[in-house]
């Protein structure tokens, strides 16, 4: 069974995309897509509504699929995942964090 873990994100007021963009690409993607529990980690800058009306809720989609949520678990507890969240929240205002398995 595969399973996904997302997170629902909206940076801080004045935080620059570009910049928040950049760490994903030198920061966070290396570090997240080395690790043997995530098999693979997309961020997507949410541009509008499908429909056009009205703003989106959230400025980034993070779709993680992992080997299973408890190893997904303990890759996160670990002092280089750590390192690597603090430096996210510094960039992120809110995020809502989610998890399901994918129906096959």
């Amino acid at each position: 069974m595969t399973h996904r873990v997302y997170f629902l994100s909206r940076l801080h007021d004045g935080t620059d995309p570009a910049t928040y963009e950049g760490w994903i690409r030198t920061g966070d993607y290396p570090v997240a897509r080395a690790h043997p529990a995530i098999v693979s980690y997309d961020v997507t800058r949410i541009d509008s509504t499908v429909d056009g009306a009205g703003a989106p809720s959230i400025d980034y989609l993070e779709v993680l699929e992992v080997t299973s949520l408890q190893e997904y678990q303990q890759a996160i507890a670990t002092p280089e995942f750590e390192k690597l969240l603090a430096e996210w929240a510094t960039f992120v205002a809110s995020a809502e964090a989610l998890h399901g398995a994918v129906i096959e």
